[in-house]
């Protein structure tokens, strides 16, 4: 049997077979979850926003999960949430009252609850302030205490029509 091409693929698109002996393009893969930015030594003593900066290349994504993780210590007084802008404006991302409890030493990790909004959001510079998503506690530790924070999701932009 042999194959006939009637359309090419493009480079680091998926082939499938259109009919017998006909390979076509299925598009680009779709992409699974991966690390979009990271904000590490996240200062849990602080009130001041903290960036986590989105990777340059991706422009438009779906927020799936934020883990903070390698904590200095136990973080058991520090509340507060992530949103799309400084100073707790634009939406919120994970709700104020956020507490890190689970974070006793730097062996453990814990995945933030994320709001309705950050659940359904197509997220870009449509809305996020430079592509960065802030930490802003509400209540800070009272000693010093960092860890690491990943913002994970599945990156759209192959294919995005518009930010």
């Amino acid at each position: 049997m042999s194959v006939e091409f009637i359309q090419p693929v493009t480079r680091n698109h998926l082939a499938k077979w259109i009919s017998n002996g006909v390979i076509g393009d299925a598009g680009p893969q779709v992409a699974g979850q991966r690390i979009l930015g990271v904000l590490q030594n996240a200062d849990f003593n602080s009130t001041n926003d903290q960036p986590i900066v989105v990777q340059s290349a991706i422009q438009v994504f779906q927020l799936t999960g934020i883990i903070i993780t390698n904590a200095s210590g136990s973080i058991t007084t520090a509340a507060g949430g992530f949103y799309t802008g400084a100073s707790k404006s634009g939406s919120a991302i994970v709700a104020a009252g956020q507490v890190y409890s689970a974070l006793t030493n730097a062996n453990l990790l814990m995945q933030a609850t994320l709001t309705a909004f950050a659940n359904s959001a197509r997220f870009s510079t449509a809305n996020l302030t430079a592509n960065q998503i802030f930490l802003s506690l509400t209540t800070p530790q009272g000693a010093a205490r960092n860890a690491d924070i990943y913002a994970i999701g599945v990156d759209l932009t192959i294919g995005s029509a518009s930010l």
